[in-house]
C-alpha cells in the first residue's frame, strides 16, 4: 500500500504571501501538473543540451542558462509556507529574463542568413533587420521589469496591475521568436526550392518542428484569451496552458 501524505493547504491563513486564499483543491492539482509538465520538458532539453554542448560554443551555454532560468519557475507551486507569494515572484523573474535569451538565441540562429558574406539577402536588409530586431527587443526590457514588479505586487495581495497587462505579455515574448520560424521556412523554401510538405517527407524531425511551433501559437492564442477574465471567467493570474507556450525555439 502506496504511503499516505496530508496535503498542506496553502490558502488556509490571510495575510501577505498567500496566494488564491479562496482556490479550491482542483486548482492546486492543476496548478501542480501545468507546472511539473514545465518543469519535466526543461529537465528533459537541458540534458539534451548538455549532451551536445562544445567549448567555447556561446550559443550552447545560453540555451542552457535560458532553461535553467524557467526551470526555476517551475518548483513554486509545491512549497507551502509563509512568504510564498514572494517566492512565486522571485522564480518568475527569472522566467521573464529568459525570454529576452530566448529571442536572443533565436536572432544568433538566423543572423548568418542576412549577416554572413555568403548571405541570401542584401547586406542593407541584413543591417535594417538587426537593427529592428534588437532595437525592439531592447524596448521590451522596461515593460518587462515593470510587469516583474507588478508580479510581486499582484501574489503578494498589494494591488492587481499584474491582471490588467497580463494579456499583453504575448507581444513583449513572441514576436521574435514567430520571425525566427518564418525566416527558417523562407530559407528552406528557397535554398532547398522544396515545399514544406516535402521536406516532411524528407525528414521526418522537421514535422515535430512544425508541430511544436503550431502547439506554441495555439497555445498562446489560450493563454491571451485565458488571461482576460470577462471573457473566460476568473484566472486570478495563473494560465496553466501558459506553461506550454514558452519553448518553441526553432
Amino acid at each position: 500500500m502506496a504511503p499516505r501524505f496530508d496535503l498542506q493547504r496553502r490558502n488556509d491563513t490571510v495575510g501577505d504571501g498567500n496566494w488564491r486564499m479562496l482556490a479550491s483543491d482542483e486548482d492546486f492539482i492543476l496548478e501542480g501538473w501545468s507546472e511539473g509538465f514545465m518543469v519535466g520538458a526543461l529537465v528533459i532539453m537541458a540534458c539534451i543540451t548538455i549532451a551536445n554542448m562544445r567549448r567555447k560554443v556561446l550559443l550552447h551555454k545560453l540555451i542552457l542558462v535560458e532553461q535553467l532560468a524557467a526551470l526555476s519557475h517551475g518548483t513554486f507551486c509545491f512549497f507551502g509556507f509563509e512568504g510564498y507569494g514572494w517566492y512565486l515572484s522571485s522564480t518568475a523573474m527569472f522566467l521573464y529574463f529568459s525570454w529576452i535569451i530566448h529571442n536572443i538565441v533565436a536572432w544568433m540562429k538566423i543572423k548568418p542568413f542576412f549577416m554572413d558574406s555568403r548571405s541570401m539577402f542584401k547586406p542593407d536588409t541584413g543591417k535594417w533587420v538587426r537593427r529592428i530586431y534588437l532595437g525592439t527587443l531592447a524596448l521590451t526590457v522596461p515593460f518587462i521589469c515593470w510587469q516583474i514588479a507588478n508580479n510581486f505586487r499582484f501574489f503578494n495581495n498589494i494591488n492587481n496591475y499584474y491582471v490588467r497587462v497580463r494579456p499583453y505579455e504575448p507581444l513583449m515574448r513572441d514576436p521574435w521568436w514567430v520571425f525566427t520560424c518564418l525566416t527558417l521556412f523562407h530559407v528552406i523554401n528557397s535554398v532547398y526550392g522544396t515545399g514544406v510538405f516535402e521536406l516532411i517527407r524528407r525528414s521526418p524531425r522537421f514535422a515535430i518542428l512544425l508541430i511544436a511551433i503550431c502547439l506554441a501559437l495555439i497555445f498562446t492564442a489560450v493563454d491571451i484569451a485565458a488571461s482576460i477574465h470577462n471573457f473566460i471567467g476568473s484566472t486570478d493570474g495563473y494560465v496553466a496552458l501558459y506553461s506550454l507556450t514558452l519553448d518553441p525555439a526553432p
